[in-house]
């Protein structure tokens, strides 16, 4: 602030920045560089590269620095638009208004990711020194992430759709006939699609799939098939028995890898997901589906749902799905499990003594 009073009280025009005030004074006392405050010359792109390099040098996945790569630049360029370029410039009313205003973040869920990817930004900024403020702790953005929070909860529940049996029939149907998939991989999704529907895994998890995660016992009406593998988000374990039909069609699959069924192995986990993923779009439009903003989770809401509605306990459910707490189950499928407490009361009324 000094420096802007003097250059304003000594030059006849205006200066736009701070760093060009801080210029003009050091050039004057003959100093040829701004004064050496860090955090009156830090700009947004330097901090930006200074935080992706720390979680390169960390070791993060690709795909982790890539989303913070996006959000960093989207925030560059809405500072550039508002004439912000140092970091200590940005405010919380200005995140705020940039929060409340980007159409990527429409969902609750999407703006929580984006809350915690610059959390994590802005926590890096005054552990350096790069700001003396984080303008993240301001109580009005608290709030603002706090009623996020509420509606996603809210929105999750909301989002829940199973599949019933005609639209899984529609789906199976459509992996033969959907255009611009090759031959390979319309066995592969279709096996893929069986995989989910009767193991209840996610998609990154049925994606990469090992072949020896598929076990079978030998029992004197047959063999019993199992997927024994452990979820990549939870590191929970899954251990469900499957259809012997879907364990044959799984078996089925070439694959260029010999240890997985859909995975070369070769790329992030998160890549072969995300492949199968733009597929699953496309079977799900030709079967003429409405993805209700999700497409393969679908098939693991209809595993849940499906046992739940057959008076399975939600515990029991929440071990199947992979879950590292009950609660978490009941965030996604609390009104089922209310529909199954409802049943359990008109049974209890029937055994009453008459």
């Amino acid at each position: 602030k000094q420096n802007v009073m003097v250059v304003r009280d000594e030059l006849s025009h205006p200066v736009s920045s701070w760093t060009e005030a801080a210029k003009i004074v050091a050039d004057k006392e003959g100093k040829g560089s701004a004064p050496a405050t860090k955090t009156a010359s830090v700009t947004i792109a330097e901090a930006r590269q200074q935080f992706i390099d720390s979680k390169e040098s960390e070791g993060n996945e690709k795909i982790t620095i890539a989303k913070y790569k996006l959000t960093l630049d989207r925030l560059k360029e809405y500072c550039a638009e508002k004439n912000v370029t140092l970091l200590e410039e940005i405010t919380s009313g200005l995140l705020l208004t940039w929060f409340d205003t980007q159409e990527h973040w429409s969902a609750p869920s999407a703006r929580l990711s984006f809350h915690a990817r610059m959390k994590t930004f802005f926590i890096f900024c005054t552990s350096r020194e790069l700001i003396s403020k984080n303008p993240m702790v301001a109580e009005s953005f608290k709030q603002n992430v706090r009623r996020y929070s509420k509606d996603a909860k809210k929105r999750r529940q909301e989002t829940i759709s199973p599949l019933d049996a005609k639209q899984v029939e529609k789906l199976f149907a459509a992996c033969a006939t959907t255009p611009n998939i090759t031959a390979a991989n319309r066995s592969r999704v279709h096996a893929l699609m069986l995989l989910q529907r009767y193991s209840g895994l996610a998609l990154v998890d049925a994606s990469c799939l090992e072949r020896d995660e598929l076990t079978h016992t030998d029992t004197p009406d047959g063999k019993v098939y199992r997927v024994k593998t452990n979820r990549q988000k939870s590191d929970e374990p899954v251990n469900n028995v499957i259809p012997t039909f879907v364990a044959e069609e799984l078996l089925k699959v070439k694959n260029g890898n010999p240890n997985y069924f859909f995975w070369t192995g070769e790329s992030l986990s998160g890549s072969v997901s995300s492949h199968y993923d733009k597929i699953y779009r496309k079977v799900f439009q030709h079967a003429g589906i409405e993805t209700n903003g999700q497409l393969s989770h679908r098939f693991r809401h209809t595993f849940a749902v499906e046992l739940l509605e057959a008076g399975v306990p939600i515990r029991e459910v929440s071990k199947a799905l992979g879950h590292s707490s009950i609660q978490t189950t009941e965030k996604y499928y609390a009104k089922w499990e209310r529909h199954q407490q409802a049943n359990l009361d008109m049974k209890l009324a029937e055994a009453w003594p008459k």
